[in-house]
């Protein structure tokens, strides 16, 4: 049996802005439009400090209509290989939507899961 990606990614996909309301403060642009859809962006400064036993910079979760449907975990220097081989030995199904990326020489790797939504091109 699968466990859930959660347990690990912390920030479920789908939970309520009122999950997190005092731990977050809105960040400029206060609103982004993607899809036809409003995100609106928050930064996390609550107690959570380490996700997939690394150590987190940032956390900007995007909402739409109080819904959480972006998650941005940014950590200092690459780190691309070692969250890769954490996601594979966890045995889990990840979200439709998840990617990693190296940002400024190396110096930071952002894990990014989103809804599937957003995903989708209007026409």
């Amino acid at each position: 049996m699968k466990k859930d990606i959660y347990d690990y990614l912390i920030f479920k996909l789908n939970s309520e802005h009122s999950d997190y309301e005092f731990d977050l403060i809105a960040i400029p642009p206060y609103e982004i439009i993607e899809h036809g859809l409003s995100l609106e962006p928050y930064e996390y400064f609550g107690s959570i400090a380490e996700i997939l036993h690394q150590k987190t910079k940032h956390i900007l979760l995007y909402f739409n209509a109080d819904v959480l449907v972006r998650v941005e975990l940014m950590f200092k220097g690459d780190l691309i290989n070692y969250i890769k081989q954490q996601l594979d030995s966890i045995n889990v199904l990840l979200p439709d939507y998840l990617m990693l990326v190296l940002k400024k020489n190396k110096k930071y790797t952002i894990l990014m899961y989103q809804n599937k939504i957003l995903n989708e091109q209007n026409n």
